[in-house]
Formats: structure tokens, sequence, C-alpha cells
């Protein structure tokens, strides 16, 4: 992928936006990321898997985008299929910041209210046609093989029997009966965009799919401190007790995925798949 063939995907589809130059940002694990002037942003799959969660932002985001509280990056234009590129991708706004897993931490304490607020505009009621996502849809159960083999590969580099105690009691938990609700998938510190130290948007919506909401809502234990915890919660409502013990078991689960990245491909993940380890077993901890 080169800058030269974004330009002329853009120029044969959507010339009017060719407002500036075209520069590569990061490689995600599913898109390449370009910008396109001041204030869009080209996002490209890099691999088959990642087509339909292109296609699902394109459909779902703008829908719902207006009733949540922080930016997000909308699809402005959607670009096809060519025999220069076999698949969907995107132009959507820019959204200026840093992301949260390079974020000053000061910044990641004083977003607890912002992120209950948005995760709490999200979770909606999920029509029936919402994408079901075969890694954040379902029940914890069916990370349980994957979750032990990670935990074995962790080894030494957490404390593996509150670890073990925090799962066996989310599986236990009763699952939830609710409608399935919107949940973004995947919001972890790396998707939250700050500035000037506030939270001020969340990207990639690619997980979007219909869920449980304690999905997301361990995402406030792999981002936020530890004293934050309790203000984020205050600040999402009032959850009972099986869905914070379901919270709990998607932090650890999401914690160990992130210290195993943190070892092999990116470094700033290891950090946050260690508090949110951390984070759990203390917030399993605390008085009730």
């Amino acid at each position: 992928m080169s800058a030269t063939l974004v330009e002329e995907l853009v120029r044969s589809q959507h010339p009017d936006l060719i407002r500036g130059r075209i520069r590569g940002l990061s490689t995600g694990f599913d898109n390449t990321i370009w910008r396109l002037g001041d204030e869009l942003v080209v996002r490209l799959p890099r691999r088959q898997v990642a087509v339909k969660l292109i296609e699902n932002e394109q459909r779902w985001l703008p829908e719902l985008a207006p009733r949540l509280p922080l930016l997000t990056p909308t699809p402005v234009r959607v670009g096809l299929p060519s025999d220069a590129f076999p698949w969907s991708w995107t132009i959507a706004k820019w959204i200026e910041g840093t992301p949260g897993n390079e974020a000053d931490p000061r910044a990641l304490s004083g977003a607890a209210t912002l992120l209950g607020h948005f995760l709490k505009a999200l979770h909606h009621d999920a029509p029936a046609d919402a994408p079901i996502n075969e890694f954040r849809s379902g029940p914890l159960v069916s990370h349980d093989v994957s979750f032990q083999g990670r935990l074995d590969h962790v080894g030494a580099a957490i404390d593996r029997d509150p670890v073990l105690a925090i799962w066996r009691t989310s599986l236990d938990a009763e699952p939830w009966v609710g409608a399935p609700q919107w949940i973004h998938g995947d919001p972890h510190p790396a998707n939250l965009i700050f500035r000037d130290e506030q939270l001020t948007g969340v990207i990639d919506f690619g997980d979007l799919c219909a869920g449980d909401p304690a999905t997301d809502l361990a995402g406030g234990l792999l981002a936020l401190p530890r004293e934050s915890l309790e203000e984020f919660f205050r600040a999402y409502g009032a959850t009972d007790d099986a869905t914070i013990r379901r919270t709990l078991g998607w932090a650890v689960h999401f914690g160990l995925m992130f210290v195993l990245l943190g070892e092999s491909d990116e470094p700033t993940y290891g950090p946050i798949g260690h508090r949110a380890i951390e984070n759990a077993v203390a917030f399993a901890r605390r008085p009730v």
C-alpha cells in the first residue's frame, strides 16, 4: 500500500475530496490509515477478515453517532471495490488528538465520567439485523479454552490464582437477560482519543455489534486507574452484581490478550493488560 495508490483511489471515486497531501499514519491489525488533508482520514482493510468490519462501520456508525457524546470517525464517503483495490474502504472525519496508550496518565485519570457516559449512550437495544461478532457477541464461556491457554502462556508474569478465581466467578454469573445491546466491542485505550488531556473521541468501531454491555464495561478497567473505577461505574449508571462479575471476567480475558500482545506486537499494550488484570483483582476484593 502506498500514498500513490491511496490518492489514485480517492481521485477516481471522490475527486472533490482531494484537498491536500495524502500521508501514511499507523498500520493497525486490520486497516492501514492515511491522512487526507487536515480534516479527513482514509481507512483501507489490510486483510479479508477486516472487510466486513469496515462495512459494519459504514452501515451503522452514521446512524449511531448523533446520540454519542464524544467524537467518532463517522464515514463521510464509501470507497467501492475496484481493479486497483478489491475491497470496500472508508473516508471518515479525522479526530485530532493522542490515543490513550500514548497519552499522559493524568488524562486517563480524568476520563472516567466521560467514558461512562459514552458507553451508557451507546448501550441501547440493537435491532435484529445488527452485526454479530464471534469474538465479542457471545458469552464468556465460549472463550474458556483460549483464556486457559493464554493464562498458561503468560505464566509468572501475573498472579494466576486470583485471575482464575475471577474467571470462574464470571462464568457462573447470570448471563445478560435483556435485549442484545449495541456495543463498541473494543474500547481499549488505543481507541480513545485525548486532546489537551481530555477524552474527546472514540475510534475503531469495526467490532461494533449486538452483545452484552459487560464486554464494553471491561474497557474501563483496561483504560482507567483503580481510583477512577467507582466514578466510571457511577457515570454509567446502575449495574447488577452479575453484570459486574461478567465485566471482571471480560477484563481479565482482554487483559491476558494485551499482556501477550505487549510481548509480541505492541509494547504499549503490555501495561494496558496488566492494568486491566490488577484493576479486576482489586475491584473483586472491594467491600460490598
